[in-house]
Parts: structure tokens; C-alpha cells; sequence
């Protein structure tokens, strides 16, 4: 599909999205706006796929976890998290059969922080989650070591509730989880 100038200006909302080409970016939607990202680095997928794979693994029966899940908040709002924790089945599904999943479902968002996505990983997106109304929200700060930020949305925002720098326990959507950061990656 060719971006020409004039689509690019209009507004976008969540039905442009499945016409945008299949080329290994991520795209967003922010507030009408189109965010593209490149892929992510080894180091980056590495990361977000062992936390996928730890959380998956510790998940009870009602959770699922995946990689990179487009996540719609509104008609003019979509962000892609690097690992999304939701109920399943879907207590609260969105009419949209492509993608029936929103926040009401989900339980935490995981970001992993590179330094091209830092500022939004650390300001925007959190926001953005918390607006939504998603209970918990996971930030692993890559340098300049692997650090596990953990919150708890109170109220209108998130608080802070564990830095895991080795290994230690987190609030997970379904209880306490015990997690070593420092095997992340390796």
C-alpha cells in the first residue's frame, strides 16, 4: 500500500490498520496518528520472549500471554505492548471479530525498554495504561542492566511496587510470582 501525502494527513483510526502492508514493522495509532517503529532488536525480542515464556508458564488456567499483541483503547488509539497478560475466555469481547480484545480483559502490559522507545515506554505508554484501566503494568530497563520495574494502578495512576534487579517476587494478575531477572536473555 503507498502512503501518499493526503492519507497520511487525514486522521487514522483502528479500521485504516489491516491495509498497512505485512513487513515486519510495528504500527501504532495515537491518537489518530500513525507511530511506525522497525522491528525490534535480538536483544529486545530475546527479552520480551523469555518474560512471555516465564509468564506463560505460570499462568493458571483463565490467562493466556502473547508477544506483541495489537491492543485497541478506542476508535483513534491502538499501541502493541511486548507482552500482554489477559483472561481467557474473554469476559468483556470487542465486537471487532479481528481483534476482540481490549483493556477491559487485560491484567498487565509488559514493556521492555530500548534506547529508541525509551520515552514512550517510560512516559507515554504507562499513561496510556492507566487511563485504560489495566491493573498492572511491567517495565524492564535494559541498560545499563536489566532492572524489573513493577506498578499498581491506584486510582488514576500507577504506583510502584517492586525493582527486581536479581531475583524476587511480583504481583502477577492471578497472585505472587517469583522471577530471576538476571536469566532473562541468556
Amino acid at each position: 500500500m503507498s502512503l501518499s501525502p493526503p492519507h497520511i494527513q487525514r486522521g487514522w483510526t483502528l479500521a485504516d490498520l489491516p491495509g498497512l502492508p505485512d513487513d515486519g514493522q510495528r504500527y501504532e495509532l495515537v491518537d489518530g496518528g500513525l507511530v511506525v517503529t522497525p522491528p525490534a532488536t535480538q536483544r529486545h525480542q530475546d527479552l520480551a520472549s523469555d518474560l512471555r515464556d516465564r509468564l506463560a508458564a505460570a499462568a493458571p488456567p483463565g490467562w493466556r500471554v502473547r508477544y506483541e499483541y495489537a491492543l485497541p483503547f478506542a476508535d483513534d488509539t491502538q499501541r502493541v505492548p511486548d507482552v500482554v497478560v489477559y483472561r481467557w475466555p474473554l469476559q468483556h469481547p470487542r465486537p471487532d471479530e479481528r481483534n476482540p480484545l481490549g483493556p477491559p480483559d487485560v491484567g498487565l502490559i509488559v514493556e521492555v525498554v530500548s534506547p529508541r522507545t525509551r520515552r514512550t515506554d517510560r512516559f507515554a505508554k504507562p499513561g496510556e495504561y492507566a487511563e485504560a484501566g489495566i491493573p498492572l503494568f511491567w517495565r524492564l530497563e535494559t541498560e545499563p542492566g536489566l532492572v524489573l520495574h513493577t506498578f499498581a494502578l491506584r486510582g488514576a495512576t500507577y504506583e510502584p511496587t517492586a525493582q527486581i534487579r536479581e531475583r524476587g517476587a511480583v504481583i502477577a494478575p492471578w497472585g505472587e510470582l517469583m522471577l530471576d531477572v538476571t536469566s532473562l536473555g541468556s
